[in-house]
């Protein structure tokens, strides 16, 4: 395992790095396949664990201890497996429109367990409402500027009866 302690410094373990990787269906990436053969810090071999959010579980402790599960089928048969990755990437939006599309609560869990990723879990849970990732837009548009940083133009309503009665 490879440890972040935080001052830019990696402390290597005795077991081998896990790399997590969830993913969106429809671009099913194999990036397993980009990682083979490639060592960390020259000397670890790199682990890929590549799973979409609804097929993972998390666990975390106080204590900063953790683990997650991952349900895979193997011949038709849901098996289930547990590991600790010490970092992950995430290429899946936390929060749909759709039931059953809001895997906020394991990025609260990774936060939670103080699992380093690469896209910071900040983030991808701000990016799970649209309207709060525009907002920062507009920030920056009020202090660049619409010809530095132009944006398209929107309203935003608190709830969908305020916008029956809008021009």
């Amino acid at each position: 395992m490879i440890h972040y302690r935080g001052d830019g410094k990696f402390v290597p373990f005795l077991r081998l790095p896990h790399l997590l990787f969830p993913v969106v269906p429809y671009s099913y990436v194999i990036r397993a396949k980009c990682f083979r053969g490639k060592k960390v810090l020259g000397d670890y071999d790199i682990k890929v664990e590549q799973a979409e959010f609804s097929e993972l579980n998390l666990v975390a402790h106080a204590d900063g201890t953790y683990a997650v599960d991952m349900q895979v089928l193997r011949n038709g048969t849901k098996v289930v497996r547990s590991f600790r990755p010490d970092f992950v990437l995430i290429r899946q939006h936390a929060f749909g429109m759709a039931e059953n599309e809001d895997f906020r609560h394991l990025i609260i869990g990774m936060q939670y367990a103080g699992l380093p990723s690469i896209n910071s879990l900040e983030s991808i849970y701000n990016f799970c409402d649209k309207p709060w990732v525009f907002a920062q837009m507009v920030a920056i548009y009020k202090t660049l500027g619409g010809d530095k940083f132009p944006l398209i133009e929107q309203t935003y309503y608190p709830n969908h009866k305020e916008m029956v009665g809008a021009k």
